[in-house]
């Protein structure tokens, strides 16, 4: 951008940003089913039902935000004001989800109604400040290489945050005193949120802040009518038609479903068909974070040295063969028994590779994204990164939304017994599980794979497109 040295500083309070979304998408997608199924009773369909009602909540939104935040005019720019906005109710929202009232646990209808206002307040707070902030990344930079970089940082920082959280829950939190399993009782919980709402705030706080030494650099829009409906529509639906937005778009909608699904049910997997005690699952998610700092640069390897579509791809295909080898290899018994010292570093292992390759796919993935602002522009003359990038927080909301909705279907189907212990679990049960789960996800990755390679912005049209825009 014109005048803007993009420093250290600015990098990182940008990729800082991420953070709270990483701690609140960590407990929608690995704790939120459980805690209201397993731990407060409701059913796991209720429980999945809920979340997806505030999933076509967010289909209305979310658009009409990013809209908003790309028209926006004030002193403070177009961004920043939501993002200041947003960060007390978000906060007190995901604090107050964890610590439902007494009445509420009276009935399975008020516990349902009561977590579809807490999932609606929070996808909607959460949006004001994700989509303006996220949304930075292509007015910060226009290289092709460098917005990987930078959204492997925000990548980096979004795992850390919901790695760090999930840490600090198997360790601390869900540590209970008589030494049985504190996943499965509900005072841990209870601190877990308002921990987690306590770092969400000085993580949206500070981004806030170090970022807002870029307004005056940043895109002016041209005023404008912003509210007018017809305008809205006219303008999401010109975003809708770039072929390489829709190709995205429709990838992350499969993906974040099948990435949903396979984050819902992991827990379930790890204490009842791997046996793992929360002291076990808290080493695998520092070995998490390892991961994710260890993808940021060779995310950005892969777009130095190939396409950005080529490496996805071949990430891809990693992930979809990789991922299922140790469910698989237990299937058919080529797998130590539980308990055996050497199941533990070979789950350990699998984790770590896959988790690497996925984490390298999302920067990739993000990268991409941001390539499409001008790639839109060249056809419709405005810039739209709010819209393109609510779009894609829309599409990615499926990790706790279509996701944890077909976990909770699968749960329901194989009916796994609430406030069972691991070891009273009928075996047929997990392998059930595993029937139901691996195939599924399988249809879902192979779905985004095909989607995904109709996208054709290369690092040559992409520097096309950068000349085309620059008067924007």
């Amino acid at each position: 951008m014109n005048g803007l040295k993009l420093d250290n500083g600015i990098k990182f309070y940008y990729g800082l940003g991420a953070a709270p979304y990483g701690i609140k998408d960590n407990g929608f997608s690995y704790f939120l089913l459980i805690f209201y199924s397993q731990v407060l009773g409701l059913s796991p369909m209720l429980t999945s039902l809920a979340l997806t009602v505030a999933i076509f909540v967010d289909a209305v939104t979310d658009p009409l935000i990013g809209y908003v935040s790309d028209n926006w005019r004030s002193k403070w720019g177009r961004r920043h004001p939501f993002m200041y906005w947003s960060i007390v109710p978000i906060c007190l929202s995901y604090a107050l989800m964890w610590n439902p009232p007494e009445f509420v646990l009276a009935s399975q209808g008020s516990m349902f109604a009561f977590l579809v206002m807490m999932a609606v307040s929070i996808r909607i707070f959460l949006t004001f400040f994700e989509v303006p902030n996220t949304a930075l990344i292509s007015e910060l930079t226009a290289d092709y290489d460098q917005r990987t970089g930078l959204m492997g940082l925000r990548f980096m920082f979004g795992w850390l945050g919901g790695i760090g959280m999930a840490f600090l829950g198997y360790s601390v939190f869900f540590q209970a005193a008589d030494g049985s399993n504190g996943i499965l009782q509900a005072d841990g919980y209870a601190n877990y949120g308002v921990a987690a709402a306590c770092l969400m705030f000085v993580g949206m706080l500070a981004s806030s802040l170090g970022t807002h030494k870029t307004i005056p650099y940043l895109h002016t829009p041209p005023e404008k009518d912003i509210l007018s409906p017809r305008q809205v529509a006219r303008e999401v639906l010109d975003v809708m038609k770039n072929n390489n937005f829709l190709a995205l778009f429709l990838a992350s909608i499969c993906f974040g479903t099948a990435s949903g699904f396979t984050a819902s049910l992991a827990i379930y997997f790890s204490t009842f068909f791997w046996g793992l005690v929360p002291s076990q699952l808290a080493i695998v998610t520092m070995l998490q974070a390892v991961a994710a700092v260890c993808a940021v640069p060779i995310a950005r390897r892969l777009s130095v040295t190939f396409d950005k579509r080529r490496a996805a791809l071949g990430c891809f295909i990693f992930i979809l063969c990789w991922g299922p080898v140790m469910l698989l290899g237990r299937i058919f018994d080529l797998l130590p028994e539980n308990g055996d010292p050497m199941l533990f570093p070979m789950l350990l292992a699998h984790n770590f590779t896959n988790l690497l390759v996925v984490i390298s796919f999302f920067i990739l993935f993000g990268s991409m994204m941001a390539d499409v602002v001008e790639d839109s522009a060249v056809d419709t003359a405005r810039r739209s990164e709010g819209i393109i990038f609510a779009a894609r927080g829309f599409a990615g909301k499926m990790v706790t939304g279509l996701g944890i909705m077909l976990a909770g279907l699968v749960l329901s189907v194989i009916n796994l017994p609430r406030d069972a212990k691991p070891a009273d679990v009928d075996p047929d049960k997990l392998v059930d599980l595993v029937l139901f789960a691996a195939p599924l996800e399988a249809v879902l990755y192979i779905s985004a794979f095909i989607v995904l390679r109709r996208y054709r912005i290369s690092r040559v049209k992409h520097s096309a497109n950068v000349e085309a825009v620059a008067s924007l």
